[in-house]
């Protein structure tokens, strides 16, 4: 009962709020720009909410599994500016967050600046100890336990859902033609369960659980940890450059656990280490965009064809083996160059579609499928929409 309740303050927090609003107002702006660029969204559903409501809960238990296993704590400190600064963050920033920027910082912060912020208030009347740096009871090497945990489920989410949700958004012209990117702008708040030097709770709320280790009383608690990525594909496969991207955050998991190893006999190099895995994080993402840039291939609007962009789920384009970058270019034997000539093919054979297609690759290949009698706009194919002379 006492953990139903350590859990249930989870929901108290205001950061879990803001979080979830901020996510609402991410989905709800994509449905309608969908809306707005394609005539109907591509997903029509929240699934950023979702995965944030399954993802999140799911890797938020294991890691705090793991978490009480080892008897890993954090300081009311640390927990105190990351949740000010990540509240902070998902309001002033609308398009973006900075997950790892957050521990590195509010780690800093409480080590390095812990003696002066912790100055007043001061709450050993009430027996809860704010930690900071050597003096108190949470080692150093902490918060690259921390950062390590944070690369492995973002590989671990890159790995599963990275590129299965690519809903297309339009750009700039290149070169006097529209072109199409896939923005990544999800994230997610795992709720971790943590311990706080302190028996400040269990004195107060003797409802509260509260555990001692080695003489030492630490107060349970759940706080909500950011894990989150935006980047925008514009020139490959999403999927194949997500799985690349796992693959590198699971490489830097592992080279912060090393890190970790480390300082449990060296702890005061702790705060170069954490530097070193922020730079790492941001020398992958700067390559892999970089990368992307340098492809010749474009989501781009063609004159021989039309350029598909998505496929909507659970309508009959699904069976067509279309992914998006294809080129159509014939449909029931009709040439095609636009959204409405497309369309107007379509009606030849109210139940049936007969497509020819390039790939990204150059080759042809013929494709075929049944579709709604009469409804050639439910077929699912996402196009560029035709522009008003």
């Amino acid at each position: 009962m006492r953990m139903f309740i350590a859990c249930g303050s989870y929901l108290l927090q205001l950061m879990v709020w803001v979080a979830v609003l901020r996510l609402w107002v991410t989905s709800r702006s994509r449905i309608k720009r969908e809306r707005r660029s394609f005539g109907s969204a591509v997903y029509s559903d929240h699934f950023e909410l979702r995965h944030f409501l399954t993802q999140g809960v799911v890797l938020g238990l294991g890691l705090s599994v793991v978490n009480l296993a080892v008897g890993f704590s954090l300081p009311l400190l640390w927990i105190v500016i990351y949740e000010i600064l990540a509240t902070l963050t998902l309001v002033i920033l609308p398009t973006t967050v900075l997950p790892l920027t957050l521990i590195v910082v509010s780690s800093l912060a409480t080590y390095f600046g812990g003696a002066y912020i912790t100055d007043w208030p001061s709450l050993a009347p009430t027996g809860l100890i704010w930690g900071n740096g050597a003096a108190s009871q949470v080692p150093a090497q902490n918060y690259l336990w921390l950062a390590a945990f944070f690369f492995l489920f973002l590989g671990h989410w890159l790995s599963h859902y990275g590129g299965r949700f690519t809903a297309p958004r339009i750009y700039a012209k290149q070169r006097g033609k529209r072109i199409a990117g896939y923005p990544w702008r999800e994230f997610l708040v795992l709720p971790m369960v943590t311990l706080v030097p302190g028996d400040w709770f269990a004195s107060h709320w003797a409802f509260w659980p509260l555990l001692t280790i080695h003489g030492h009383s630490f107060a349970i608690l759940v706080v909500p940890l950011l894990v989150g990525l935006r980047f925008t594909v514009f020139r490959q496969i999403p999927r194949v450059v997500y799985q690349k991207l796992a693959k590198w955050m699971i490489r830097l998991a592992v080279i912060a656990m090393g890190f970790f190893g480390w300082t449990t006999a060296r702890p005061q190099d702790f705060s170069v280490l954490l530097i070193l895995l922020l730079v790492g994080y941001a020398i992958v993402l700067w390559r892999a965009k970089r990368y992307d840039e340098h492809q010749q291939f474009w989501y781009s609007q063609v004159d021989d064809g039309v350029r598909v962009l998505a496929i909507r789920p659970q309508t009959p384009a699904v069976k067509l083996d279309l992914v998006a970058g294809d080129i159509i270019l014939e449909c029931n034997h009709q040439p095609i160059d636009s959204e409405t000539s497309f369309y107007e093919a379509l009606l030849i054979n109210p139940t049936y579609c007969h497509l020819k297609v390039r790939n990204m690759a150059g080759e042809l290949k013929v494709t075929e499928t049944a579709i709604y009698a009469g409804a050639p706009h439910e077929i699912g194919i996402v196009l560029f929409r035709d522009q008003e002379a």
